[in-house]
């Protein structure tokens, strides 16, 4: 993976990516086998480096620093509608993730039912 925000850490950047993409600070917490206050921590030492507030404003940040294009040039109302569609478009694809998984366990839920009848008959 390529770093994007070199002013922190490896870790708070990690951390700081996921909650970008959409990612909840319990499921980020679980991925990274952390506490959720660990997670917390990071997310503060992040918004303290990087001057920012909140988590749309961090994914405007990776945006710009991913694609190269300034989006602070823009008034406030257009970089929220950005950050918004953003954050919408990370979470569809969390979404599409999560929906493969699920299909992944039922197919095998069918397979199993299927060896099982087999099996008796």
């Amino acid at each position: 993976m390529e770093r994007i925000l070199t002013e922190l850490t490896p870790e708070c950047e990690i951390t700081a990516r996921l909650y970008a993409q959409g990612y909840e600070k319990k499921e980020i917490a679980s991925l990274k086998c952390r506490a959720v206050s660990t997670v917390n921590n990071q997310l503060q030492k992040v918004y303290e480096t990087l001057r920012i507030r909140n988590g749309r404003e961090l994914a405007t940040i990776i945006y710009e620093r991913v694609t190269g294009v300034k989006l602070m040039d823009i008034s406030p109302a257009m970089r929220a509608a950005v950050a918004c569609c953003l954050l919408c478009v990370f979470s569809l694809t969390f979404l599409h993730q999560q929906d493969l998984r699920r299909g992944r366990r039922i197919n095998n839920r069918m397979e199993t039912r299927y060896d099982y009848r087999r099996n008796i008959e």
